[in-house]
């Protein structure tokens, strides 16, 4: 099994401190209300940079402003109920530690618009209520899943992909849906992009994650999860996925206490992705894969069958989006 990304839990108590309702109508009030909840969690550290941080709100109204109103839209407003907080989201590192303030806030808006737009109701209703599977099967009387999620709590993305073994969560990949130009990438007939901004497992979960891999016909549980997400991709007509790269990763500082940067940039150039000059890589969709021919003849009926589960999973992620798709 390839080396697992992992970063350490995270309490939903560092996304979930709630913003009155009354932010979503009056800026200034809003702010002073996350000024007063940062203080409140932080106890007195890095207050400094916080008041800083929300003083370029108030200088940048207008982008705020526009922030508000594309969380606020019909779809995606029900965010505002559990992670009030996520308005702010993008003045802080977003994505790629390589995203300027401006780039982070046109993203953060063209997901919500995209959402909002593209997707029925009740797509992020089940997403919300952790209600959205998107692949289930059963292996040798253990139940594993791939479901939708909401935000990444480290910013690295706004929907979540989670595998499961008999429900306990895994590994997480967490994307947004960015507009191809702000990446400076031409992205064939569809214009918005899949970046990934994390691909990590649980941590303490070692020996779940290598029995899920032998059942899953040895199939590591970042391949089920890119299989996901390229069915997800084509219910979307999205051809590209971006990745990020290991050393703009917001997560960067634990994987290197873990030693697993390398396994980060092998991980996407595994599907030949490219690395691009925004640091990051593109991937294109249908995913790459070696021809059969150059495979072992003695390996080729076990990839073979990794293959065929591969596609199975993107093959039913794609038939369970297609009909929320507007």
């Amino acid at each position: 099994m390839p080396t697992a990304f992992i970063l350490p839990r995270t309490s939903d108590h560092a996304l979930a401190q709630l913003v009155p309702d009354k932010a979503m109508t009056n800026p200034l009030s809003g702010i002073l209300g996350l000024v007063k909840k940062e203080i409140d969690v932080k106890r007195g550290l890095g207050i400094g940079g916080t008041c800083l941080r929300l003083l370029s709100v108030v200088w940048h109204a207008g982008q705020h402003r526009e922030v508000v109103r594309a969380i606020s839209g019909s779809h995606t407003k029900g965010l505002l109920n559990t992670y009030s907080r996520v308005v702010y989201r993008y003045t802080l590192p977003y994505l790629s530690m390589k995203f300027d303030r401006l780039q982070r806030q046109q993203m953060l808006v063209g997901h919500c618009d995209f959402v909002n737009r593209a997707l029925h109701a009740s797509f992020f209703q089940r997403v919300l209520s952790d209600a959205m599977p998107i692949w289930q099967r059963e292996f040798e009387g253990r139940g594993f899943s791939i479901s939708v999620g909401g935000p990444c709590l480290h910013r690295e993305g706004d929907l979540t992909l989670v595998f499961k073994m008999d429900g306990c969560p895994l590994y997480r990949m967490a994307f947004s849906v960015v507009k191809a130009p702000l990446l400076n990438v031409d992205a064939g007939s569809s214009s918005h992009v899949l970046y990934v901004g994390q691909v990590q497992g649980y941590a303490d979960r070692f020996a779940q994650m290598r029995q899920a891999t032998r059942l899953c016909r040895d199939v590591a549980p970042a391949d089920l999860l890119m299989a996901g997400m390229a069915g997800l991709a084509g219910a979307l007509g999205i051809t590209m996925v971006a990745g990020v790269g290991v050393e703009d990763s917001l997560s960067y500082p634990s994987l290197v206490e873990l030693n697993t940067t390398t396994s980060y940039g092998d991980f996407w150039k595994k599907f030949q992705g490219m690395r691009a000059q925004g640091g990051h890589y593109l991937l294109a969709l249908p995913l790459a894969e070696k021809p059969i021919s150059l495979i072992k003849a003695n390996h080729r009926g076990r990839t073979l069958a990794k293959r065929e589960l591969k596609r199975s999973i993107s093959e039913e992620a794609e038939s369970v989006m297609r009909p929320l798709v507007l």
